[in-house]
């Protein structure tokens, strides 16, 4: 967070660009890299995209996600490591478990509504297929998982592994009050349509891997009291402005701070090993064009 206060200013330093031909010199301040800055989180988000694709297979894929309710934005703030180590295993066995091939599959966190508010989830680009024992490709169809039992399995996935470290948690006496409701509360897993060769997600998805919470296009004002920004409304798909007292707004944006040397973007299936499959030359070639337009 102390980057991020200081992000370009002389506190960093800073550099200089001049002109081969004029001479002209221009001076800025280094920035942060913080991926939440809400001034240098844009900066990665096409090299990632560019650099990332290749690793993805020239197959179609669905998005997924998968969501968590609030009663345990609790936990989540109490451990978030834990909780988000949890969360990204218990997605990895729901997905292995309705599976019958080897699939590929980019998993990266997501934790913020568009006001800031605590809502963590996960979403997935996972393949419409996979490799069958044989080696070869087994294509899903347009149809890829029963959502509802996906949901079901997700859920007692979830809540049984923070059982296991109620420990961790405040202990059993605290944890078990607030999960055993869960149990027959109804989860939301989300998949989509299928994506041609996933550009689509993968667009989408760079936001979350090198972006921030928010950035600086929806601050609109700061009268040192309240912070003032813009956010689209998803019930009815209109822009609104919201104004929150500087400590609330602080507050919310720091939920947000993934602890240090955490991953939250995750390789798993054929996208976990080593070797990965390339996608075909020209497809690396035409790339550029699909993610400009």
């Amino acid at each position: 967070m102390e980057r991020i206060l200081i992000c370009r200013t002389d506190k960093l330093g800073g550099h200089a660009w001049q002109c081969g031909n004029c001479n002209h010199t221009k001076v800025a301040y280094n920035s942060c890299k913080n991926r939440s800055c809400p001034q240098c989180g844009w900066i990665g988000v096409q090299k990632w995209v560019i650099r990332t694709n290749p690793k993805i297979v020239e197959r179609d894929h669905f998005h997924m996600i998968f969501s968590i309710p609030e009663e345990l934005n609790t936990f989540w703030v109490k451990d978030t490591k834990l909780m988000i180590q949890l969360l990204f295993k218990a997605v990895k066995q729901t997905l292995e478990e309705f599976s019958e091939v080897k699939f590929g599959c980019l998993m990266t966190l997501h934790t913020w509504s568009r006001t800031l508010a605590l809502h963590p989830h996960i979403h997935c680009l996972i393949t419409a297929g996979g490799l069958n024992k044989k080696g070869e490709w087994q294509d899903s169809g347009d149809y890829l998982f029963p959502v509802l039992a996906v949901s079901r399995w997700f859920r007692a996935r979830y809540l049984l592994l923070i059982r296991e470290h109620a420990v961790s948690l405040g202990g059993k006496g605290v944890v078990n009050p607030v999960i055993h409701p869960l149990f027959d509360k109804k989860w939301n897993v989300f998949i989509s349509r299928k994506y041609r060769h996933g550009f689509g997600v993968m667009k989408y998805l760079s936001n979350y891997v090198k972006g921030g919470p928010i950035k600086n296009t929806r601050l609109i004002s700061y009268d040192g009291s309240t912070v003032t920004f813009r956010y689209k409304d998803h019930r009815d798909n209109k822009q609104k402005v919201m104004v929150l007292p500087r400590e609330e707004f602080m507050r919310r944006f720091l939920m947000h701070l993934i602890p240090k040397s955490l991953r939250i973007l995750r390789f798993i299936g054929i996208y976990g090993q080593k070797k990965r499959i390339q996608l075909p030359k020209i497809i690396q070639e035409i790339f550029p064009q699909v993610l400009a337009s």
